[in-house]
């Protein structure tokens, strides 16, 4: 990803929402907790929710039961959530883990290059990838519920 990728990027989700014309999602990727590799190739046709966490970040929290909404309704239809922990260590976020299941795919800081695209960002934030490997959203904090519905729809997702 060049510089000037990352600072539209960056300065679109400062921004708190992209409009049309998409742009291409540059290349990224990741490993969750779980050990499955990700990247920007092994996601094509598949939609992409990217969010941006903390353990200690109550709007993160709130947006938990949401988020796990959007799965359970989504995950059958090719949704992949990951959530990019905002570089906490490691046995915390599994000691966080215990009393709050997730079933995002959790990534860590150093097994990403997406954290990137949130640096300067507050928590949470979210990018969205349709299945052609495009940016369709990007969300600066929490939104609940309407706010993934209407990502989802964005996308062409429905319940």
């Amino acid at each position: 990803m060049t510089r000037r990728e990352a600072t539209l990027l960056l300065s679109a989700l400062s921004a708190g929402a992209q409009e049309e014309p998409r742009q291409k999602m540059p290349p990224y990727s990741a490993r969750s907790l779980s050990g499955v590799s990700y990247s920007k190739d092994s996601t094509h046709g598949k939609i992409v929710l990217i969010q941006h966490w903390a353990t200690w970040c109550g709007y993160c929290r709130k947006d938990e039961p949401s988020v796990e909404s959007v799965i359970n309704d989504h995950a059958k239809q090719g949704l992949i959530v990951l959530a990019v922990n905002a570089g906490e260590p490691k046995a915390k976020v599994l000691e966080y883990l215990k009393e709050h299941k997730r079933s995002a795919q959790i990534v860590m800081a150093p097994d990403t290059d997406l954290r990137r695209f949130f640096d300067g960002a507050g928590l949470p934030a979210y990018i969205l990838v349709d299945r052609d490997g495009m940016v369709a959203h990007m969300q600066a904090g929490a939104g609940g519920l309407p706010a993934f519905h209407e990502m989802m729809r964005i996308v062409k997702l429905r319940k």
